[in-house]
């Protein structure tokens, strides 16, 4: 026992705290102890971060908070002996991560260097007894089936969610903290962290004026607030112009009434040592380019900014909702096109036309898989459809079976491929069903642009109950989710809608755009006319029959 004792270095009494740990033990790149309280906003959400199961950050870029989860995790696995998950986007930043975040401060600590034992991979790192995982999510199997006691997710905006779901199960064990870590910078409002920001507490760092007692947060009152005078730059109060000092400030919770998840938001701006003065000129070479201005928001003022990147912005959002003048409709004596998304849930959503080439969306309905053929004969009856379209993946032959029930309408399954609407059959005799194919990224261009024009051409309906109150916020939501991302570099890069986001409403408005447009013309009464291919890029008066 002996022998054993002097081959395996004692790790820290458990009496150590987890600053003095960072005190005694990380050193920063520049050679100073790391001190995760040195700045005072840090201070509160160092001491939650250690003792509170769910957290939320929501950051602006270079706050500090990887370092944080660093030193937490060492503590965690050396000290209190517990296993931890750091999750990264995908596989190549969690390869990155251990060489150039991890090892570099176990390498500077000789005991940190003495307590690694074992295995040492790139993605596992092994010490004393317990093991620190790192791993990527850009696949379900980056969810290992491992458990843990805290789950940590970085860059938390990129991850896949369904995949960040999924590992949520490691920390479902018996016996294990249960703890979950989020933080990342925001890209769109309601997306990734921003979604689970406002799920949260909602913590904001609100800085008093010394001159007029005035309190707000930095990013809200951004770029009133910054000022250059003789070469220097500062921040005041918008009120009186008195030089604000961001550590007379306090975290304010908007809704304390969620303290089981706490939530902060951490721009650059509250950092008393921040360099204002290049704040100030990458604002001066971004305010008036979108784009640029977009990532400077997200970056600096952790605030989320789609820029060109989220067609139907919450700004879109409240324009159509000042414009809606009509309610959700139980029925329609117009033709309506019927679009269906299909997943764990169907997703439906009824619209009329509006206009030469807009729509009026009147209703939606979320349902079981199994609850969809029912719905359908429903809507047959009362919304007169022209066509109904809906998605052939992922449950074929469910879908196929709802085109095939259909009595008083034209039915299409439909799949996301080639350049352009066209028309087909899949299948022989009986089992022959319609399809349309449509080039995916262009066809929800075509319908979120419905949206954002000026004026609209396209709203959505007021609801005329709690119930349907619920349903439009969460089809507002969807809309929201349609959002593009950038794939590849230079001259291969490439913009989509981002998949794998839970836009379902979004998908299904789509849709039933779509069956306008194949029935533009046809109503239940007169039936349908002689039929034509449609090879239109956008529906006319004249439409598929």
């Amino acid at each position: 026992m002996s022998l054993l004792k002097d081959l395996v270095p004692k790790r820290e009494d458990q009496a150590i705290s987890f600053i003095e740990y960072c005190r005694k033990h990380l050193t920063l790149d520049d050679g100073r102890p790391y001190d995760p309280i040195g700045r005072g906003f840090m201070k509160e959400i160092v001491d939650n971060y250690h003792t509170h199961p769910h957290m939320t950050v929501e950051k602006g870029a270079q706050t500090g908070f990887s370092t944080l989860a660093i030193a937490h995790t060492l503590y965690m696995v050396d000290v209190l002996g517990k296993n931890i998950i750091y999750y990264l986007p995908t596989d190549a930043m969690a390869n990155m991560f251990g060489p150039t975040r991890f090892e570099p401060y176990v390498q500077r600590s000789e005991y940190l260097s003495s307590r690694i034992r074992g295995t040492d991979q790139k993605s596992l790192k092994q010490i004393g007894t317990h093991f620190f995982y790192i791993r990527g999510l850009v696949s379900k199997t980056g969810a290992i089936s491992i458990p843990a006691d805290e789950i940590i997710f970085d860059e938390v905006a990129l991850i896949n969610p369904e995949n960040m779901e999924l590992a949520q199960d490691r920390i479902s064990a018996p016996g294990s903290l249960g703890w979950q870590k989020y933080f990342s910078v925001a890209l769109f409002e309601s997306d990734g962290i921003d979604e689970l920001f406002d799920a949260s507490d909602k913590r904001q760092w609100i800085v008093t004026c010394y001159g007029c007692r005035r309190e707000a947060t930095l990013e809200s009152d951004f770029p009133d607030n910054m000022v250059k005078k003789n070469g220097d730059v500062f921040l005041v109060c918008p009120k009186c112009g008195h030089k604000l000092d961001v550590t007379n400030a306090r975290w304010v919770a908007e809704h304390p009434d969620r303290d089981s998840r706490l939530g902060y938001r951490v721009p650059q701006l509250i950092i008393p040592d921040t360099k204002l003065s290049l704040i100030y000129e990458r604002w001066e070479k971004a305010k008036d380019r979108p784009s640029k201005r977009a990532t400077f928001r997200r970056s600096v003022l952790a605030l989320p900014d789609s820029g060109n990147m989220q067609p139907i912005s919450p700004a879109v959002l409240q324009r159509l909702e000042e414009l809606s003048d009509y309610y959700f409709h139980d029925h329609s004596d117009v033709v309506t096109g019927v679009g269906i998304d299909m997943g764990d849930k169907a997703h439906v959503a009824i619209a009329q036309p509006y206009g030469a080439e807009g729509m009026l969306p009147i209703a939606f309905f979320e349902v079981e898989v199994e609850e969809l053929s029912e719905l359908v004969k429903q809507i047959e009856e009362a919304f007169n459809p022209g066509a109904l379209v809906i998605d052939a993946m992922p449950y074929k032959t469910e879908s196929k079976k709802i085109v095939r029930q259909l009595t008083k309408c034209r039915g299409y399954i439909q799949y996301f491929k080639g350049s352009e609407l066209k028309e087909g059959v899949e299948g022989e005799d009986e089992k022959a069903v319609n399809k349309v194919t449509v080039d995916r990224d262009e066809s929800l261009d075509e319908t979120t642009d419905l949206f954002a024009a000026n004026p609209p051409l396209a709203l959505l309906p007021k609801p005329r109950n709690p119930k349907e109150e619920i349903t439009i916020n969460t089809v507002k939501l969807h809309l929201k989710k349609l959002v593009k991302e950038t794939s590849g570099s230079g001259e291969d890069a490439t913009i989509h809608y981002k998949k794998n986001v839970a836009n379902h409403f979004g998908m299904a408005i789509n849709s039933a755009r779509i069956a306008l447009q194949l029935a533009l013309g046809q109503s239940r009464m007169t039936g349908p006319a002689e039929y034509t291919p449609v090879v239109r890029s956008r529906f006319r008066k004249k439409g598929a029959y």
